[in-house]
């Protein structure tokens, strides 16, 4: 299901994803910092298209 998306996403910047993150981010390098990022932001796209097209199914 195609969805109309109308909104700008700037990604969370590495500093912020480390305090997200908390003692996990310890050790990590900026790079493994923004691997992590990347890999919330497709699962979080994944979930909020299967919601979306639960919603629609039910309506």
């Amino acid at each position: 299901m195609d969805h109309e998306h109308d909104v700008t996403f700037e990604p969370i910047s590495i500093a912020r994803c480390r305090e997200v993150l908390g003692h996990e981010a310890e050790g990590l390098s900026d790079i493994e910092v923004d691997e992590i990022r990347r890999h919330a932001d497709a699962m979080a796209h994944v979930i909020v298209e299967i919601f979306l097209e639960q919603r629609a199914a039910q309506e």
